[in-house]
């Protein structure tokens, strides 16, 4: 528990360090673009928040040594790893220069450096059924999902990474569910990373959400998604008897569906790059159809994260109660997405459900 404990004061530390210093460091770390597509916010903020979470991380893992504790040896080995992904996504921060394709170059290295140098990472071997198993079974086949998988659940929580506590949020609560999952099966290793990842970013989140004090940025983003998938791999893989592996994917299902989804839209609707940045997620289209245009820009950005908890808390009760069967958890899946595709056709037609729009107090 103190380990936990001092996670959530390295973080909080760090990002007010980086917030009251912004003006040493504003030409690096600043994020100055106001009129892009993408952008919410009316003044310079930093967007290197990973560094707070990122630290914070560091400072645990070496606490841990220190210590003694049962778990310091796993915990550096995932940190090492974790290095590279923050590392090739920081870059971006600092110089936004960074291509889709070298950032997902770091990621591949991280996952690879994961599974055979630090042994913190398992590749995927068992997806509930005979024969995807028996597939799996050949390395080649694990290696090529396992990274697919990775990279694309890092992605996908950069690409939720657009409103004040949104992709924050969303992470806390997937790595609630793992930490829930965790100590039903008594894996206190994987119970302590889980609660100190969400201690780490709960520091950060004092000071980003509702003010937008600090963003995330691609550093931190990525981070988040590879520690998630780092965690998942490891309690499926684990417990493949116990836990099923789609209960990992519902967990994470709102950034995947997000992420999938956009990249069919993209590449098949609009005829454009599958990663090319819009303002079509289902996020903004909450921002632009469910919150009052007379609200200042700060409360309906703030506003966001809010309604989609609408699409994020549901599937982690779910997955609490029914974690054990790959039959419920697909049916989770498939009515989520249902849900999912049904919302977004409402929005897009200006068919805004009565339940998702907030009036103006």
């Amino acid at each position: 528990m103190i380990g936990v404990i001092i996670s959530f004061i390295i973080s909080l530390t760090v990002a007010k360090v980086i917030i009251y210093t912004g003006e040493v460091h504003s030409q690096l770390t600043l994020d100055h673009d106001l009129s892009g597509i993408q952008k919410m916010h009316e003044t310079p903020v930093p967007r290197v928040g990973g560094v707070a979470i990122f630290v914070s991380l560091v400072f645990t893992a070496l606490y841990s040594a220190n210590t003694g504790a049962v778990w310091s040896g796993f915990y550096a080995g995932l940190i090492t790893a974790l290095f590279f992904v923050f590392i090739g996504g920081l870059t971006e921060d600092l110089s936004k220069a960074v291509s889709p394709l070298v950032r997902i170059s770091f990621m591949l290295f991280a996952v690879l450096y994961a599974v055979y140098v630090s042994h913190s990472m398992p590749l995927i071997r068992h997806m509930g059924e005979y024969n995807l198993n028996y597939i799996l079974s050949f390395d080649a086949m694990a290696i090529a999902i396992t990274c697919f998988a990775v990279i694309g659940i890092s992605n996908a929580y950069n690409i939720i990474d657009g409103f004040n506590g949104l992709s924050t949020t969303a992470g806390i609560i997937n790595i609630v569910g793992l930490a829930y999952l965790s100590a039903m099966v008594g894996d206190t290793t994987l119970l302590f990373v889980s609660l100190s990842l969400v201690a780490a970013i709960l520091g950060f989140l004092v000071f980003n959400y509702p003010k937008g004090k600090i963003f995330l940025g691609d550093g931190g983003s990525y981070s988040l998604g590879f520690m998630i998938s780092l965690i998942s791999l490891n309690l499926t893989e684990t417990y493949h008897h116990q836990i099923s592996p789609y209960a990992i994917l519902l967990l994470a299902v709102y950034p995947f569906t997000e992420t999938v989804f956009s990249i069919v839209r993209r590449k098949f609707v609009h005829k454009t790059r599958a990663m090319a940045p819009d303002n079509l997620h289902l996020h903004q289209l909450i921002f632009d159809r469910c919150l009052p245009r007379s609200l200042p820009l700060i409360r309906r950005n703030s506003g966001v994260m809010p309604i989609m908890l609408l699409f994020i808390m549901p599937q982690l009760f779910m997955v609490m109660l029914y974690y054990y069967s790959n039959t419920i958890m697909l049916l989770g899946l498939l009515s989520y997405v249902v849900l999912y595709v049904y919302i977004y056709m409402r929005l897009i037609r200006f068919k805004v459900p009565r339940w998702l729009v907030v009036k103006k107090s």
